[in-house]
């Protein structure tokens, strides 16, 4: 059986949590579920709909009701222009790597990242990753063992076969030759008996894929050629790598991030800086080797920067909510190098002392940042707006490998609280609105957001969300008794059950009906 398929379990668990932004004691409101195991492209249709992970627990705050409605914010990393704050930080690390200067930041302990608030994780979460315990260590194993041997009757949709959405940036002509080149080679090639199949002494047909790569790659290079249309001067098709090209030609253009961050330092540097990307689920060999310095800078940050006794940064916590994953490691073809699913960003210095640690999900369209934390005798450097520009860096390169890939998650955006809309410094960026699932600019939503903290984003009054409304629950996506099955088939097994159709709707609503009707649903 194919194992990509996706198992949640839905807790409808509203009642109201200490919220770590206005530190009200009981109106944080969310909706939440355990991810037993998720794909990535389900996970990508989740965020989309304002849902956020920590660990394996997945929430969605109750937008119209919580003290500080959270909007999911992203930056189009192709488009990202640096602001002279963020030059600032970057020629700072550079200074210190050649030199040693250690220039202490004037930046605010709040504004070093985007998870830089007062509370490392939702209460939420903390509570019910508590509450399941060793359980859901051992859930999930038995659930999918068991699938494995069952085969689904229906046939499932499959989230990659979705169309892309209508925001989504076209790549290069070289990443969409790169994506051709790689379709082609992993072609098998097959012996055709006479009479049989495709006539070998003809050139072999070329499939649609293909052909429809090539008719972008020559429309692109037309637009190229005319100096580009309108349509593409906001989102520029050509990525990062032409406009390196096009500043070496014009030697008084302004640096680029890459140009800023692979500057040559000197012959003989004080420091240097290695980053690298490890798998940490499953774990890699890399990821391994360095869990115990890992989780002892995890434990630095959280009690010097967030004030955490060192009963609540234990080891099982920084595991639980740090490399634990329902995400299903998964290599697309034409895919990035690194494949899909989730990572650890590290930062090395001088090869042998890690100082932060970025945790990171790669999917299909975007990296989206999860959490960060560093060293406490580096806050000079202003690490977590540095490792942002870093993850926007390695959106843009993987962009180039995977065409799709072209936004950075940054999280929530919370514009209640002052000390959190600094996320908004990175330029362009968006807010999903709450009611349609649409993104829009971050200039107009703000202002909506200066008269009320919560609001519709999207202008057009008629605009409706098509994904959480006209929803059969019958075709819904269940597993019952280690089954999956369709909940209209799981009603006639078990008999009406009014409260659980509302809840079933409600679960339906709330992740879309694409996402309902190929997940699984379990039930008891």
């Amino acid at each position: 059986m194919d194992n990509q398929y996706s198992i949640v379990e839905y807790t409808r668990d509203h009642s109201g949590y200490r919220c770590g932004y206005c530190k009200s004691s009981n109106a944080n409101y969310s909706h939440g579920m355990h991810a037993y195991c998720l794909t990535v492209d389900h996970y990508q249709g989740l965020i989309d709909r304002g849902w956020r992970r920590s660990g394996s627990y997945c929430y969605k705050p109750t937008m119209h009701r919580t003290c500080c409605p959270a909007y999911t914010i992203r930056c189009h990393a192709p488009s990202f222009h640096l602001s002279k704050s963020q030059k600032k930080v970057l020629k700072r690390m550079n200074n210190f790597l050649a030199h040693g200067t250690r220039k202490q930041s004037s930046e605010s302990s709040t504004q070093q990242h985007c998870d830089g608030g007062s509370e490392s994780f939702p209460e939420v979460a903390v509570q019910h990753l508590e509450r399941l315990g060793s359980d859901g260590e051992e859930k999930k194993p038995q659930i999918t063992t068991l699938l494995d041997e069952v085969p689904l009757q229906e046939e499932r949709q499959k989230a990659s076969s979705r169309p892309p959405h209508e925001d989504q940036v076209v790549g290069s002509p070289s990443s969409l030759a790169s994506s051709e080149s790689s379709l082609n080679a992993s072609k098998k090639m097959k012996t055709v008996s006479p009479g049989l199949g495709a006539d070998p002494n003809k050139p072999a047909c070329r499939k649609a894929r293909v052909k429809r790569l090539e008719r972008r790659q020559a429309k692109l290079q037309r637009l190229q050629e005319n100096d580009a249309s309108s349509s593409t001067a906001s989102f520029p098709s050509s990525g990062p790598s032409s406009a390196i090209d096009a500043r070496k030609k014009d030697k008084n253009a302004p640096k680029s991030l890459e140009d800023l961050l692979n500057e040559s330092i000197t012959d003989s540097p004080a420091h240097t800086l290695e980053v690298r990307l490890v798998r940490s689920s499953p774990a890699s060999a890399g990821f391994k080797s360095s869990r115990d310095a890992s989780y002892a800078v995890y434990q630095r940050y959280q009690t010097s920067v967030h004030g955490d006794s060192e009963d609540r940064c234990r080891h099982v916590q920084w595991k639980r909510f740090l490399v634990t994953s329902p995400l299903k490691e998964q290599h697309p073809d034409a895919g990035p190098s690194s494949g899909l699913g989730s990572f650890h960003q590290q930062y090395w210095l001088d090869g042998e002392k890690l100082i932060a640690v970025a945790v990171i999900d790669i999917l299909p369209c975007c990296v989206s940042s999860v959490y960060f934390y560093y060293d406490p005798e580096y806050s000079f450097l202003s690490l977590g707006t540095y490792s942002s520009l870093r993850e926007l860096a390695l959106t843009r390169e993987l962009g180039r490998e995977y065409s799709r890939l072209a936004w950075y998650y940054m999280g929530f955006y919370i514009h209640s609280c002052p000390k959190m809309r600094y996320k908004g410094h990175y330029e362009p960026s968006f807010l999903l609105c709450p009611e349609t699932y649409s993104w829009c600019p971050l200039p107009p939503s703000v202002k909506k957001l200066d008269v009320n903290k919560y609001s519709r984003l999207v202008e057009n009054s008629s605009e409706e969300d098509t994904e959480g409304t006209n929803i059969d629950i019958d075709k819904i996506l269940v597993l019952h008794q280690r089954r999956p099955m369709r909940y209209g088939t799981f009603r006639e097994l078990k008999g009406a059950d009014e409260a659980l159709d509302v809840v079933v709707r409600e679960y339906a609503g709330l992740v879309g009906k694409t996402a309902a009707c190929t997940m699984m649903l379990s039930l008891p």
